[in-house]
């Protein structure tokens, strides 16, 4: 018959054999729970990147489009731009209000100067010189650009842009991004009946998209005086 001695002695034994096996146990998930973490805190930034990647800044409208030299297409109408003082070549149509981009006519460019000083709060505006020279002011600053030049105003940034001679022979590439339609609108009349005062803007424009022009984009300043800009940049 067994000593019941022995058996008294084994309980401490299996006590301590079953403490040694839970915290091998613990351990364990423990490890696999820290390497499932530092996977996943690895593999979120490579998640991320490949949905921005894979996902679109605006939905895939899978229409292509040809814009031919002469033609202009506001708010995605083809029409002929002639005798306009500038034309649209990708409207807020054709990219969900993503991007603008606008081209020259042969009466962009026939008379020196340029619109005032202002703010685009919703947009960047990028300029590139296709040809020629123009003037450029961002913030206080003056350059002249020339030909391959590009200039960026980002959104909230004071800029403005001359013609520095009457009859320019160069082009001038103007690209939003993002365009809102009230912008795009202003520029459609622009194309056709050249500056506007106070007065010509409350002519053209329906009071609630001339809101939504004057809230997004602000005038703050005066045009490029042309001569003394010229004047100061041969010193």
């Amino acid at each position: 018959m067994a000593n019941p001695k022995n058996g008294l002695n084994l309980v401490p034994k299996l006590l301590y054999y079953q403490n040694v096996a839970q915290k091998s146990i613990k351990k364990a998930l423990n490890m696999k729970r820290r390497n499932f973490l530092i996977s996943s805190i690895l593999a979120a930034p490579l998640l991320t990147l490949s949905n921005w990647a894979i996902q679109p800044l605006w939905k895939n409208t899978k229409k292509a489009l040809v814009v031919k030299n002469g033609e202009s297409r506001f708010f995605g109408k083809n029409t002929t731009a002639d005798s306009n003082y500038g034309r649209c070549i990708i409207s807020s149509v054709d990219t969900q209000n993503q991007l603008y981009i606008a081209g020259g006519s042969k009466n962009s460019n026939t008379k020196k100067g340029g619109p005032a000083l202002h703010i685009h709060h919703q947009d960047d505006e990028i300029f590139y010189v296709v040809s020629g020279e123009f003037l450029f002011q961002l913030e206080n600053e003056i350059i002249l650009g020339k030909a391959g030049d590009t200039i960026f105003a980002p959104r909230g940034l004071p800029h403005t842009y001359a013609n520095p001679m009457d009859n320019n022979p160069g082009e001038l590439l103007t690209i939003h991004q993002p365009i809102s339609p009230s912008l795009e609108k202003f520029y459609e009349v622009f194309s056709r009946i050249g500056y506007m005062d106070e007065k010509m803007l409350q002519e053209n424009f329906e009071p609630e998209i001339l809101a939504d022009l004057m809230k997004n984009n602000v005038f703050v300043g005066p045009p490029i005086d042309v001569d003394a800009a010229l004047k100061k940049l041969k010193q």
